[in-house]
């Protein structure tokens, strides 16, 4: 899989396909722009014109699929690099309306992405369709402290995190696979449809975050996975912050009870693989997810990870270094 060298991306968007962003995070963008123009030397950087603003007849997304989907097409044809600043609810629209020639488009020209929440919809697709890779972050929180290991990654480097704990046992041996995934609830949203996408789990290592979700929530998006037969599957699952909220307590205790309740669920798939030799290690890593401001992972969506027994994860844009 060919890298994206940094010297080749001499043009940069900043695009809001979903919901837009309040005023008061003006100040965010603008360092944003700021930061990754310099770290880049792009001189040349679209800002939506959507950015800020809210549909008419629907308030909670920035324009009409059909405007938002017109200037997807066109940032696609012309930019190096499309990050999406905001999440909400609104990137499906746009799947419905990408053709043949788009993502033809993106193959070819491979754009590199960077996005959170809502928007790993299309990571998602765009992998699915293109196998081109996507960075999982949220645009907004980056800042000169966690930017050079974003621009460690377009630069064909490595991007390294530890986990937390593991949920259950510990791999034997180092385990490297495809991350894939990203927002929990958005993710069975894209596997969700009448022809269900067709991937080789057995490549993939699954990462997955969450916001504002009960335990019944988390047993529906569960079952979905298991209905796909994803859990069969993947080499691993990395659970990221299934909670936000003001109140830290409550956010720890729900984050206790979920990942309690995951492990039950997935009881009878962990047995059932364990007994088969193909051990599904299940590793928690809580500064993946919403409101998380520190020690935040860049993901790859579609790259490459390495995590080994001692809960260190090695991210790439590509499976092999730059030489």
């Amino acid at each position: 899989m060919p890298e994206k060298d940094p010297s080749s991306i001499d043009k940069i968007c900043f695009i809001a396909p979903s919901t837009n962003l309040p005023a008061r995070s003006k100040p965010y963008l603008d360092r944003l722009v700021r930061l990754l123009g310099k770290a880049l030397g792009v001189t040349d950087i679209h800002l939506s014109p959507y950015l800020f603003t809210s549909d008419r007849l629907i308030r909670h997304i920035t324009a009409s699929a059909e405007e938002r989907t017109k200037e997807f097409k066109m940032v696609i044809r012309e930019y190096d690099l499309i990050a999406s600043v905001a999440g909400g609810t609104g990137a499906e629209d746009l799947v419905l309306k990408i053709d043949r020639a788009d993502f033809r488009v993106i193959k070819e020209r491979r754009p590199v992405f960077i996005g959170f929440s809502d928007f790993t919809f299309l990571l998602n697709e765009i992998y699915f369709r293109c196998r081109v890779p996507g960075i999982i972050f949220p645009s907004l929180r980056l800042t000169r402290g966690n930017s050079k290991k974003i621009l460690s990654l377009l630069a064909g480097g490595e991007a390294v995190y530890r986990g937390a704990h593991w949920l259950n046992a510990p791999p034997a041996r180092k385990i490297s696979g495809i991350p894939i995934g990203g927002n929990l609830t958005t993710f069975v949203n894209f596997l969700n449809r009448r022809e269900p996408p067709r991937l080789n789990w057995k490549r993939h290592i699954l990462f997955v975050e969450d916001l504002g979700i009960d335990l019944e929530d988390l047993h529906r998006l569960l079952a979905a996975l298991r209905r796909h037969k994803v859990f069969k599957e993947i080499r691993a699952l990395v659970i990221g912050s299934l909670s936000a909220g003001r109140n830290p307590q409550k956010v720890k205790d729900f984050q206790t009870k979920a990942l309690i309740f995951t492990n039950a669920y997935l009881w009878e798939v962990l047995k059932t693989r364990q007994k088969h030799g193909r051990p599904l290690p299940i590793l928690v890593v809580p500064s993946f997810g919403h409101k998380i401001f520190r020690n935040l992972p860049a993901v790859p969506l579609g790259g490459h990870v390495s995590i080994t027994r001692s809960k260190k994860m090695i991210f790439r844009l590509s499976r092999k270094p730059k030489t």
